[in-house]
């Protein structure tokens, strides 16, 4: 008798607003047409009045996020399990995603024809460099980001003493604050605060001093293997990680920041950055 053929998984995340709702059960309808695992996240199910999936647990073929860059990025933070992403713009910018609605829905068949490719983004983690048995037992693990990792003033009348060494060469400012933006997310913050917009095929860490007072201090664009200390001698600072995550950060606590897993980022043609850049950018 022959194995019955193993059916493609897939979990639905869409932005939380009437056009987001609509065409994620829109994409429902044309994905049933080859397989029946379908989910939906526990906030998009919630709408329809049904019990969703949780995004950490999911361990299928695929998930497809229905939105622009910040459903990518919530999406990102969630997820734990190595499952590919295919983020799929419906307005706005969308520079992080790789396919528009309209195209998708040209392009489903491909999906279960395994007929894509798959990218690796370059995530960033962060981690306290030292903890006390107290910290130990209650502090929870930082998400992943996809565009930035900042470590910013709280306060916007105070400013922040920083440190941060590389290769143990300590380099200190005065500021509003310290970003690490992946190539990823070179074209978000990191690009509206001076940073350098990076390729994503580069392995690279882009580190941006946030705004330097009386000092001469640049960015710095670093190989992805480096893991670069941080320590925030003065100030309050808040450490908030795509927007999403965070925490508010105690003075003199040590951190790493370094490469953490990488994202499996899903295509069907390969875009062209510099053609993206130039749309955004130049016109």
């Amino acid at each position: 008798m022959a194995k019955a053929k193993k059916k493609t998984k897939i979990l639905i995340i869409a932005k939380q607003n009437k056009l987001g709702i609509k065409l994620a059960k829109k994409l429902e309808g044309q994905l049933k047409a080859y397989t029946d695992e379908i989910y939906f996240d526990r906030s998009t199910a919630l709408r329809e009045g049904k019990k969703g999936t949780s995004v950490k647990k999911f361990d299928g073929d695929m998930i497809i996020t229905v939105g622009g860059d910040g459903t990518l990025l919530w999406t990102a933070q969630q997820l734990e399990k190595s499952v590919p992403v295919l983020p799929v713009k419906i307005e706005g910018h969308g520079f992080l995603c790789t396919i528009t609605y309209k195209e998708l829905m040209k392009n489903i068949r491909r999906i279960f024809k395994k007929d894509y490719k798959i990218a690796e983004r370059i995530r960033l983690k962060c981690a306290k460099g030292s903890l006390g048995l107290i910290d130990k037992i209650f502090h929870k693990e930082y998400p992943y980001a996809l565009n930035e990792i900042v470590f910013a003033r709280k306060r916007p009348s105070k400013i922040l003493n920083i440190e941060f060494r590389i290769d143990g060469v300590p380099m200190s400012f005065i500021g509003d604050g310290l970003m690490f933006s992946t190539p990823s997310g070179s074209t978000a913050y990191n690009a509206s605060a001076g940073g350098p917009i990076v390729d994503s095929d580069l392995g690279v860490i882009s580190i941006i001093p946030l705004y330097p007072f009386y000092s001469n201090i640049k960015s710095f664009v670093v190989p992805a293997i480096k893991k670069v200390e941080v320590v925030v001698k003065n100030g309050e600072c808040s450490l908030i990680i795509d927007g999403h995550g965070g925490d508010f950060i105690k003075p003199n606590t040590p951190f790493i920041v370094e490469k953490g897993e990488p994202l499996k980022i899903v295509y069907f043609d390969k875009e062209n950055i510099y053609e993206k850049v130039k749309s955004e950018f130049f016109s």
